[in-house]
């Protein structure tokens, strides 16, 4: 089959929304071949109890295997395709129905989406967000920007890393681009390196972290590009796994992205300070809790502040789960819930820098699994040993850092990667008190506020 190429620097808006799944792909694959190459070697988390559609995945049409990352990104772009079209059905695909994204909903994001996207350039702009968004997590394109500069950058975060490489012009996809449209999507890149929307939204990064919003004042195309960019993210998370619908996008999700959505908006706005936006988060969430029928947490005392941390990372929406996580809180040794509590509640400054765990969630979600199988004692110890744990990581002490520190971010991928989901520590979750606690690297300092 002959496919049609692309043949100027803008994508046509007609034939991107109006041909079949794999001419698009096709067509990204011919205007994206080395980004799609640094796709398949960058890192994901592998589910291996999830069944995969019949179907072949948008890797396997293009490079006949499977590569998690590629599914993940190319059915973001996809979703795109859904939403933009109206296929509600088609996006909502298997999730469950109590828990599934409503169709009001799904007609919110669609109107942000029909109100960003107003030319070839916007879609243009957008696609080559979604492509390079993840190409930070490819290890040879921090070994490559070492080659070319000597900066070994590869224990930062892969935001920054995508933000650093772009710069020393390494994406050549983002090279071809207008320099209006360079220039958004550099801030765009920028804000997600400084400010990541899932680590508010999951309650994962700290009030002084939202500083960067404060850039994208008098930027508005840029924030509404990153935006969309972060939907469509949410919407192929799951593609490694399903890649017929946007199974992880349910109506908790939309729920707390609007929320990130509003407290950014009132740090850019300058409605809100830090602190205040980010504890809305907190409060909708706590307020969402609330309605299935947990206990009142105000998110103005530290214990309950620090808990509703905890339930935004492990990712709790129902009733059941916040149990779990409440029973466990009310159990934890003194000491240890004490330093949760104190070190929960820093917001980050050179007097007080705050550690920043990222991978936090996937450690509480893989390690739990509130909602899978197993006892609900044989969750509580899990549980502990993980808060046990988490309280290591978020202790700063002996750290040899400058005066201008505000946030050190501790990446628990590795943990989560080889411990949480092993077998044996589902069989001894105690193992976990013995690992020792990854190093930190800078991720925000004064000077950037």
């Amino acid at each position: 089959m002959a496919y049609p190429t692309i043949t100027s620097c803008s994508i046509n808006v007609t034939s991107f929304f109006a041909n079949t799944d794999e001419i698009i792909l096709r067509l990204i694959q011919e205007r994206f071949p080395q980004e799609l190459e640094r796709l398949k070697r960058a890192y994901s988390i592998p589910n291996p109890n999830a069944t995969p559609p019949s179907t072949a995945s948008p890797s396997q049409i293009l490079f006949g295997s499977q590569f998690g990352e590629v599914n993940r990104t190319l059915v973001g772009l996809i979703a795109l395709r859904w939403i933009y079209n109206d296929q509600y059905d088609t996006f909502r695909g298997t999730q469950p129905d109590p828990v599934a994204l409503t169709r009001e909903s799904f007609n919110w994001m669609r109107q942000v989406f029909k109100a960003g996207l107003n030319s070839e350039d916007d879609l243009t702009a957008l696609i080559t967000s979604i492509v390079v968004n993840d190409l930070g997590k490819d290890p040879q394109l921090a070994a490559d920007y070492c080659s070319g500069t000597g900066e070994d950058i590869s224990a930062q975060n892969h935001d920054l890393i995508l933000l650093k490489a772009v710069e020393a012009g390494l994406v050549p996809s983002f090279d071809r681009l207008p320099e209006n449209d360079k220039a958004d999507i550099r801030r765009g890149m920028k804000l997600g390196a400084e400010f990541n929307f899932g680590q508010l939204a999951q309650a994962e990064n700290v009030p002084v972290c939202l500083t960067a919003l404060l850039e994208i004042r008098g930027h508005s195309r840029a924030f509404e590009l990153r935006f969309m960019e972060l939907l469509l993210d949410i919407a192929g998370a799951s593609g490694h796994e399903d890649w017929t619908c946007a199974k992880r996008f349910l109506q908790s999700t939309l729920d707390t992205y609007r929320n990130v959505y509003d407290a950014a908006q009132a740090v850019i706005s300058g409605s809100m300070g830090l602190r205040d936006a980010y504890d809305l988060v907190l409060v909708r969430r706590s307020q969402m809790l609330h309605e299935k029928g947990f206990r009142h947490l105000d998110i103005a005392n530290a214990e309950d502040r620090a808990l509703m941390r905890l339930l935004c990372m492990g990712g709790v929406a129902n009733l059941s789960a916040a149990q779990l996580y409440d029973s466990v809180w009310v159990d934890l040794e003194v000491e240890t819930k004490a330093s949760l509590i104190s070190d929960l509640n820093i917001d980050g400054s050179v007097d007080q820098p705050a550690i920043l765990p990222t991978y936090a969630p996937a450690l509480l979600r893989k390690g739990v699994d509130a909602n899978g199988p197993g006892s609900t004692d044989e969750k509580r110890k899990r549980l502990r040993s993980l808060l046990r744990y988490l309280c290591r990581v978020l202790k700063l002490t002996g750290a040899n850092i400058d005066g201008s520190v505000v946030v050190i971010e501790r990446s628990l991928l590795t943990i989560v990667q080889d411990i949480v989901g092993s077998e044996d520590f589902w069989a001894n979750p105690e193992i976990l008190e013995a690992k020792e606690v990854p190093e930190g690297v800078v991720a925000q300092t004064s000077r950037n506020i």
